[in-house]
């Protein structure tokens, strides 16, 4: 598992007016943010302050991480030797490029810990469940942060979403935009940290975050979160103070270096130095080539993902209640990061399960009780083309005349939110595969198993 914290020193006072008020100890009524309510938490006492540290320092403990100045890691995490199955120096970067989508969380939620963004998880959190708080600061400040981050990002095949999680079933890094580094136990005077990073971006489910709490500026929140997803993506610190990846905060606007720039190891060591190799040869990186080799150049994408069912070959099955349908899938598209999930519809038109292939997982098990059932396998690109394929199943129910036997095909069409950057799509559940509150009584009786992925894609738990 690939992890590690890239804190961004702070360098500079901030003198906002919300901050003062937060050390104050004074409770804000926060006005809405792009429509939506907001809750201002409580300023943390310095006993719980104390308390967050030294949970978070035994947490590192127990996972036997090492601290490298501004990176906690497991050893191996900064090793000259590459990951095995991974290019090495002198090696061309053959993995296809991916679309991607980075969330950033201007609301807060409740986390804990994994490595799934979509769970609301950061390897960060010590166990149990932490209340992160929303963003603190205006409308105005998050627009030009966002805009900050769109314009950097707009060379690329990435999507920014922000005013709502993107669906769960589609891959996105999610930036927590909000708080203070004393919320999960980190010291003061932190900027940022990037609690999941994998060289070559081989993981597409990342949290990481941007204390906004710490400054009022907008070049310096967009480039703190900035960074610190481009250090999900496995990104190093470099020289250049104009430099986005350098590893002090100054005020003004950055760039990404487009030439192999010498790394910045002032402030702890260089990780993922074997993939950088492959870009410049050895002690140095070239932001403007791994970030286009990770996700290519950007451009519209109108093209829906294709779903085909190839079990049942039936599009209509008769079975008995609590009979094991198992259905698989082969799902594709024209760009690679696409994501899907397994749904299973009751009459009333409700989903009782939604299963987001997480693992990338194409077959799945259900028991149905009594009625009359459509199983689905939908997938979503990242500009939010559906494409799905269905099968009907009849259980305990006589299905009507002439309608058994037809071969499954996939369909496609629309699109979830819109094709900008914006993410329009509904908020990310749990990520369960359970059923749906309000669904009817008799639903109880339903198991739901998940096989082993058959099919998976290359990626892997960061």
């Amino acid at each position: 598992m690939h992890l590690a914290l890239s804190l961004l020193p702070l360098l500079w006072t901030d003198g906002g007016t919300a901050s003062a008020a937060r050390a104050a100890g004074e409770v804000q009524a926060l006005p809405p943010l792009f429509g939506r309510p907001r809750v201002a938490r409580p300023p943390l006492s310095e006993e719980e302050k104390a308390r967050r540290r030294a949970a978070f320092r035994e947490h590192l403990e127990e996972k036997g991480l090492v601290v490298e100045d501004d990176i906690v890691a497991p050893p191996w995490y900064f090793d000259d030797e590459p990951d095995p199955g991974m290019p090495r120096a002198g090696d061309e970067w053959t993995q296809p490029p991916h679309r991607g989508t980075i969330f950033l969380n201007f609301f807060g939620g409740t986390l804990s810990s994994g490595t799934n963004s979509a769970r609301m998880e950061s390897p960060c959190i010590q166990g149990g469940e932490l209340d992160y708080p929303a963003y603190a600061n205006s409308e105005s400040l998050a627009l030009a942060i966002v805009q900050i981050f769109q314009n950097k990002m707009d060379p690329y095949g990435v999507r920014i979403a922000y005013e709502k999680a993107p669906p769960p079933e589609l891959p996105y890094q999610m930036v927590m935009m909000g708080g203070s580094p004393s919320d999960i136990g980190m010291p003061p005077g932190t900027l940022g940290v990037s609690c999941s990073s994998d060289c070559g971006d081989q993981w597409w489910r990342d949290t990481t975050f941007a204390f906004t709490e710490e400054s009022a500026q907008a070049t310096t929140l967009g480039t703190t979160a900035l960074q610190e997803a481009a250090h999900a993506f496995g990104l190093a610190h470099i020289d250049g103070s104009q430099h986005i990846m350098y590893p002090f905060a100054s005020p003004g606007d950055k760039i990404w270096a487009t030439s192999c720039t010498p790394y910045n190891d002032a402030t702890g060591s260089i990780n993922c130095k074997p993939t950088h190799d492959i870009f410049c040869g050895g002690g140095a990186q070239n932001d403007d080539a791994e970030l286009m080799a990770y996700f290519g150049p950007n451009g519209p994408d109108t093209e829906p993902p294709t779903v085909t069912i190839t079990e049942p070959v039936e599009d209509v099955l008769e079975v008995a209640p609590g009979t094991n349908v198992t259905v698989s899938a082969e799902v594709t598209d024209n760009f690679e990061g696409a994501g899907w999930k397994f749904v299973v519809i009751d009459e009333q038109g409700d989903e009782v399960v939604s299963q987001p292939a997480f693992t990338f997982e194409t077959s799945w098990t259900v028991a149905l009780p009594e009625g009359v059932f459509t199983l689905r396998v939908q997938a979503i690109d990242h500009d939010r083309n559906i494409g799905s394929d269905e099968i009907t199943v009849y259980s305990g129910v006589e299905a009507p005349a002439g309608t058994t036997g037809g071969a499954t095909g996939g369909t496609a069409g629309g699109t979830e939110g819109g094709t900008d950057s914006v993410g329009m799509g509904p908020m990310a559940d749990e990520g369960c595969g359970c059923a749906t509150p309000g669904a009817p009584r008799r639903w109880g009786a339903l198991a739901f198993v998940l096989l082993a992925a058959t099919g998976a894609r290359r990626r892997r738990g960061a």
